[in-house]
């Protein structure tokens, strides 16, 4: 493996683990809400971040989180 991939690996897994870490902090439980979160090597070989499938109800509790960090709200449906 080149260094290059090594290093893109390493990039995509440091952002995996900050963004369950950033999760955890919001009050999800990573296993649970987003079981598919994993680092990868995207097909054109560049380093990603794979969040998977969302339920919605996550979904609506992700974006209430987001909305409320921006100060933005918006009524629930």
């Amino acid at each position: 493996m080149a260094a290059v991939e090594r290093a893109g690996e390493e990039v995509a897994q440091e952002s995996a683990d900050r963004l369950a870490l950033a999760f955890e902090d919001a009050g999800f439980d990573v296993g649970q809400d987003f079981p598919a979160l994993h680092d990868a090597i995207g097909r054109a070989g560049d380093p990603v971040v794979r969040i998977g499938d969302v339920r919605p109800a996550v979904a609506d509790r992700l974006a209430a989180a987001l909305n409320r960090q921006s100060g933005v709200y918006w009524p629930q449906l």
